[in-house]
């Protein structure tokens, strides 16, 4: 845990296994507001608890206060109204189709910083974080999730 984006909000779409909801969680325990939209609800994430947002929030109304906005949506037909980003967020992409207009997004909202695309980066850097994984734990046996170091480590012996 720590507080590099304390007093920062953050509007994450899709709350996928995957992507969404660690993202979420990481960016919530780095003290950020974080709210987590997915197709039939939105929940805030905050350090230590998520809960659904009030009735009246909609996607558009979190974004709009949103500092970074993370679109994560796996389909070529949603597209995020570029209207809602408020001048200078950050908006990155990490699906794998464009989730909003970069023309349209750039050309109308002064500052705004656009990442377009980092799913072949995120899928590189899976791959070597596996083969890494497996050059460390060689011939340790089988390993498990170790919650106390939040990582994979060795079983241990029996």
């Amino acid at each position: 845990m720590g507080d590099r984006m304390s007093g920062k909000v953050v509007t994450v779409v899709n709350r996928s296994e995957v992507v969404g909801r660690p993202l979420a969680a990481m960016l919530a325990n780095d003290g950020a507001t974080v709210y987590s939209v997915d197709i039939d609800s939105t929940y805030v994430f905050r350090r230590g608890k998520v809960e659904p947002v009030p009735a009246e929030a909609t996607t558009e109304s979190c974004v709009r206060q949103s500092d970074v906005v993370v679109l994560a949506v796996p389909s070529d037909k949603y597209k995020m109204d570029p209207s809602w980003v408020k001048e200078g967020a950050i908006v990155v992409n990490v699906a794998s189709h464009k989730n909003i207009d970069e023309n349209a997004l750039l050309s109308t909202r002064p500052g705004v910083r656009y990442v377009p695309a980092v799913g072949k980066i995120t899928i590189a850097m899976l791959e070597r974080n596996l083969i890494r994984l497996q050059q460390n734990f060689k011939g340790s046996g089988r390993l498990v999730w170790d919650s106390s170091i939040g990582c994979v480590a060795p079983a241990p012996d029996h």
